[in-house]
């Protein structure tokens, strides 16, 4: 029995690598990094992150949150036909290759998938895509609950992946206010693959206690898929800096999956419901991309020129204005003693000191601070900072 469980996770890996999905997703992260680097030239002559800074980012940033599902879904039995998957997985690719990320939200592929095995099911209908056939035997009472139940939790994990990473590579742009001065947006585009562990049906792993798995489909033996989930994500900040709206945003989503979780619990026992509840994550995770990019069209300008001195766009990475601890939206006023209200001005005054700098900033809780740090030679000789002015 050991032996037939570690030989069956070692082809669920194996089913991980022969899945399109992957490799289509890896192409669109580099060419996410790509073309944010193109623009950042555009607007500010430099990139401020590495190209492939998002690929780097591919399993760092969601790997806890892969073996967390994977235990859940595991431990729980959430058992998913080979049909659901093949569907997950076309859906998925169909979000990644548009290359808006609005629509690549963990919720679209899952739910939409399992509204297809919904309508399929209640229209008695079939059809075969590849070498799988879709039909009203496709569909399981037990569905109703365990798919909204992983679509919640998912929501969830996509929540907190936004809040505590999306910032990190939202690139800024220039853009003309309409006063015509420049001001900054930043768009945070990104795509995350955590790869899951689910159920399927199989000829594997047998019933081993009798609550086990909660969410079978009527057979004794199961097997294992390693699946590549894709988390995509896209909203652009401008009337709030990036530090506090996309938190915002991912407490919103978290609150979401957090609500499609109870619904789909309940559904265990009240099976119709589950059709509500998937159709409540799909609207309620549209109406969170639409509300807040309504709201960032509006009103002015977190990061606009400002007369008391010079804005800060954007630190670059390992640089002396990153060792300062300088951040976007903060307005330096004095460098070295001087004042300063241009680039040029911030230039001057460094060459007074090259050695060392002195800065004076106002952040953006309107408290003044001063901020110092030894220079090198290796060092960016506008000491790391994009400025808009």
């Amino acid at each position: 029995m050991f032996w037939d469980i570690i030989i069956e996770v070692l082809k669920s890996i194996g089913r991980l690598f022969i899945n399109p999905l992957l490799y289509i997703t890896i192409i669109f992260i580099i060419l996410i990094g790509y073309r944010r680097v193109i623009n950042e030239r555009k607007s500010f002559k430099i990139r401020i992150h590495w190209g492939f800074s998002e690929a780097l980012m591919l399993l760092k940033e969601g790997w806890p949150w892969a073996i967390i599902v994977s235990v859940i879904s595991v431990v729980i039995g959430v058992v998913l036909p080979m049909e659901y998957i093949v569907l997950v997985t076309l859906f998925s690719i169909i979000c990644v290759i548009t290359f808006y990320y609005h629509f690549a939200s963990v919720v679209y592929p899952f739910a939409c998938a399992f509204l297809m095995l919904w309508w399929v099911y209640t229209q008695d209908a079939s059809f075969t895509f590849w070498h799988w056939t879709v039909d009203a035997e496709t569909m399981h009472l037990k569905l109703l609950a365990s798919i909204p139940i992983l679509i919640g939790i998912l929501l969830v994990v996509e929540g907190n992946l936004v809040a505590r990473h999306a910032a990190h590579l939202a690139s800024p742009r220039l853009q003309k206010s309409e006063r015509g001065l420049n001001a900054v947006t930043f768009l945070a585009k990104r795509l995350w693959i955590l790869p899951v562990f689910f159920l399927i049906p199989g000829d594997t792993i047998t019933e081993i206690v009798p609550i086990w798995p909660i969410f079978d489909l009527g057979g004794e033996s199961y097997g294992l898929i390693l699946f590549p989930v894709v988390l995509g994500f896209q909203q652009r900040a401008r009337k709030l800096l990036p530090s506090h709206f996309y938190p915002q945003i991912g407490r919103t989503i978290i609150l979401l999956g957090a609500v499609v979780v109870v619904e789909g619990i309940i559904s265990y026992f009240v099976p119709m419901l589950g059709i509500a509840s998937v159709i409540v994550a799909i609207t309620g995770r549209a109406l969170i991309s639409i509300m807040y990019s309504i709201s960032e069209r509006k009103g002015k300008f977190a990061v606009t020129p400002q007369n008391e001195g010079v804005v800060i766009a954007a630190v670059l990475p390992n640089s002396p204005a990153e060792a300062m601890g300088l951040q976007i939206g903060e307005i330096i006023r004095k460098v070295n003693g001087e004042n300063v209200h241009s680039e040029d001005e911030l230039y001057r005054a460094l060459q007074l000191n090259a050695a060392h700098c002195k800065i004076e900033v106002l952040d953006t809780d309107g408290e003044l601070r001063l901020r110092q740090h030894v220079i090198f030679h290796h060092d960016h000789f506008r000491i790391g900072l994009l400025l808009v002015h």
